[in-house]
């Protein structure tokens, strides 16, 4: 079946067709001044690091790469961004270079002056995490008082002048019940909004931040709840997604010839230490750019030559999975929970089947689809799969980190 391709679609294959990178993420600091709970980085002072951060010339240098390799989107994140003190000539020059920008802070530094100086960038977005609709919540996921007032002022000053904001949650089950009225506060705002269901381990592998997941019943909640209408839209009758799956299922709707990721494809990402990474979820080095160029990295690392070459019919067990047609597959989950990139991500699995039943029970895929994945005896209901046995039993639980 052949099926209407979108932007994204587009800029993939322009990107193949042409050889070169639309996407870059660019983390110029590993530091942050919040320390939130669920957060998958690692977060150094530079002082204590083994290695040095970029400096501002060696950014812009690379900055200017980027621009001759033809990347058209850059993301600038930290940490938190404006923790360097350079961090608006960063801006800057990468404004000056054409980039569509986007910029990732938690909005604790964006003051007047600095919402002014962002308004002249004319940035395609600026993203801030905000956990909850208040404060209380909010505060236990950042452990620092006052963040959310200085989110939502953040906000403000930006909307003011019509600089786009979007808030951003990962959904937890300490904050589950504030989603609703985090949308409406962003609509109240005029800002838009974004939840990712899915929690990951920290890209040295530790799995703590996995305790934050939501529990069986919770997921249940969120698919039925605050991502019905999403999932309704996008399966409804008469859209590819539900014409797929009615017709051949996985198959159809991710064929085994097809990749579940475009990173290190159409997409990079950048540490700050210069480390060339397929993203930012995805810990694996590719390259430095202390030590080559950015284009001998694109085209001669043999490890983007590796992740560009996965496809799900070389995924372990995803290749024979009926489940296909509902999973949002993750490269980076896969290696640093289940430390194989080739196999499975097993919270992605949890949350397919999550997907595949709420369909079912709106009446948009066929009630004969009850199709598990080979992984099941693996998945824990409530996402805590590294501590369940290849033969489902829960092994002794580690020290995790709990939440008052």
């Amino acid at each position: 079946m052949k099926t209407k391709r979108g932007a994204a679609d587009l800029l993939a294959a322009r990107a193949q067709r042409e050889g070169r990178p639309v996407t870059v993420t660019f983390q110029i600091t590993d530091r942050c001044n919040y320390e939130c709970v669920h957060c998958y980085q690692e977060h150094r002072d530079t002082a204590l690091a083994k290695r040095d951060e970029l400096t501002t010339v060696e950014i812009i240098r690379i900055l200017d790469e980027l621009a001759t390799a033809g990347v058209l989107f850059l993301t600038i994140m930290g940490g938190e961004v404006f923790v360097r003190r350079d961090a608006d000539e960063i801006l800057a020059a990468a404004h000056e270079r054409g980039f569509a920008l986007k910029v990732l802070s938690t909005g604790h530094h964006i003051t007047d002056k600095r919402a002014d100086f962002l308004a002249t960038l004319r940035p395609l977005q600026v993203e801030m995490s905000l956990y909850a609709a208040g404060t209380h919540t909010h505060e236990l996921v950042t452990r620092s008082p006052g963040s959310w007032e200085r989110t939502v002022a953040a906000a403000r000053r930006l909307i003011e002048r019509k600089v786009p904001v979007v808030l951003k949650s990962p959904v937890m089950e300490i904050n589950l019940d504030e989603i609703d009225g985090l949308a409406a506060l962003a609509r109240e705002l005029g800002a838009e909004y974004s939840f990712d269901p899915k929690i990951t381990a920290m890209e040295n592998r530790e799995q703590a931040p996995t305790g934050l997941r939501m529990k069986a019943a919770s997921v249940e909640r969120f698919y039925r709840g605050p991502m019905r209408a999403h999932l309704e839209g996008t399966y409804a009758p008469g859209t590819p997604a539900s014409a797929a799956v009615h017709a051949g299922g996985a198959d159809d709707l991710r064929p085994l010839h097809h990749t579940p990721c475009r990173a290190g494809q159409q997409s990079l990402s950048i540490t700050p230490y210069g480390d060339v990474w397929p993203c930012n979820a995805l810990p694996l080095p590719c390259g430095n750019l202390r030590e080559q160029s950015f284009d001998a990295i694109w085209r001669g690392s043999t490890e983007l030559a590796e992740v560009r070459d996965l496809r799900w019919a070389k995924l372990a067990e995803c290749n024979v999975c009926e489940l296909r047609a509902y999973c949002q597959r993750c490269h980076g989950m896969a290696l640093v929970e289940q430390g194989e990139i080739r196999g499975p991500s097993l919270e992605a699995c949890r949350h397919a089947v999550a997907v595949r039943d709420e369909l079912r029970a709106q009446g948009l895929v066929p009630a004969t689809d009850v199709a598990l994945p080979p992984t099941w005896d693996r998945v824990d209901p409530d996402g805590q799969h590294h501590l369940v046995s290849p033969a489902g039993d829960k092994s002794r639980p580690r020290a995790l980190r709990v939440l008052q």
